[in-house]
């Protein structure tokens, strides 16, 4: 195994399109546990969710493509 290969594999998780995922899907459940009408806990946490996925998708952002 080459030393790019190795470094690929090790680092795959630090590019920016899995942490974006990520960070969207975050912020959707937040808007779901937003607007869902069934748990006010859910709806008590849904803005930290929100905010969370935001700042993540925001410093994910600036994250290496390769």
């Amino acid at each position: 195994m080459t030393t790019k290969s190795r470094r690929n594999k090790k680092s795959w998780f630090l590019r920016r399109g899995p942490l974006e995922n990520i960070a969207t899907a975050i912020i959707g459940l937040g808007v779901f546990m937003l607007m869902q009408p069934f748990s006010m806990l859910l709806y008590s946490h849904s803005f930290k969710f929100i905010l969370f996925g935001t700042l993540a998708f925001i410093v994910v952002s600036h994250f290496s493509d390769e």
